[in-house]
């Protein structure tokens, strides 16, 4: 089983999104040119109280060189469609 599956089978809709992010950091230039290649990565979903539309996501990823840690917050709009409307990302030597 992927991780795309696992992912919707736990959190459901957001996981499409959740997946790309995850991917994108993975081989993101700004990211790679300071942690080097990545080695392995994990992740952690927060749900702010009890608001099923907001939702705050942490990526852990380690590089040869050193870490990265990044924060998302994700809102759940009208339509429906989940999207990433703040990120921030800490280096970690």
């Amino acid at each position: 089983m992927g991780q795309k599956m696992i992912l919707k089978s736990v959190i459901g809709e957001p996981a499409e999104v959740i997946d790309r992010a995850m991917n994108s950091a993975r081989v993101s230039p700004r990211i790679t040119s300071r942690i080097g290649e990545v080695s392995s990565r994990n992740f952690q979903l927060n749900q702010i109280g009890n608001r099923k539309d907001t939702l705050v996501f942490r990526v852990s990823l380690k590089g040869e060189r050193a870490d990265a840690a990044l924060k998302l917050w994700m809102v759940k709009r009208p339509s429906g469609e989940w999207n990433i409307v703040k990120s921030d990302t800490l280096f970690l030597n």
